[in-house]
């Protein structure tokens, strides 16, 4: 049984990196679609996140919706305020690192009241440090992988043995 809870964590360790990958990979999707609507549908911030969300699903585009919905509300809060609320709401983001988890709550500061190309500059920063993000963990995932199933096998036997 305890052999069995040690392998156990390590896979979950494990799945968990893989929905970290996912995860940034989904945010970066995200941006290229506000991207796409802001520049290229020359709409409102409120109109590209409507728009986008209908290109997204799941929790994605709930957070989409919401966000939007909250601006329409204009209950006196900032887009930086509402955009961190409903980004903490929709997205439990436990699999993000916390740098990462702050880039995503920072991109609701950097949007909403800049001029169109300064929101073009800051969402393409944003997209190129996902995109940085997303290639380390790419390269480091295999390996990253193979060792927190290996740990958890390891730390599974040890426990057998000092119980035993």
């Amino acid at each position: 049984m305890i052999l069995v809870s040690g392998t156990g964590c390590g896979f979950a360790l494990s799945s968990r990196l893989t929905r970290r990958k996912r995860n940034l990979e989904m945010i970066l999707r995200m941006l290229i679609l506000l991207k796409g609507e802001i520049r290229y549908g020359n709409t409102s911030l409120y109109d590209a996140f409507t728009g986008a969300a209908g290109k997204l699903e799941g929790k994605y585009r709930d957070f989409f919706l919401l966000t939007a919905r909250e601006m329409q509300r204009q209950k006196g809060e900032s887009f930086g305020e509402i955009f961190r609320k409903c980004a903490e709401e929709c997205l439990v983001a436990e699999e993000l690192t916390g740098e990462e988890r702050e880039k995503l709550y920072s991109l609701g500061r950097c949007l909403g009241y800049l001029g169109l190309e300064m929101q073009m500059k800051q969402l393409e920063l944003m997209e190129e440090d996902i995109r940085l993000s997303l290639q380390e963990l790419q390269k480091r995932l295999p390996e990253r992988k193979k060792m927190y199933q290996n740990l958890g096998i390891l730390l599974g036997i040890l426990l057998a043995v000092i119980v035993w």
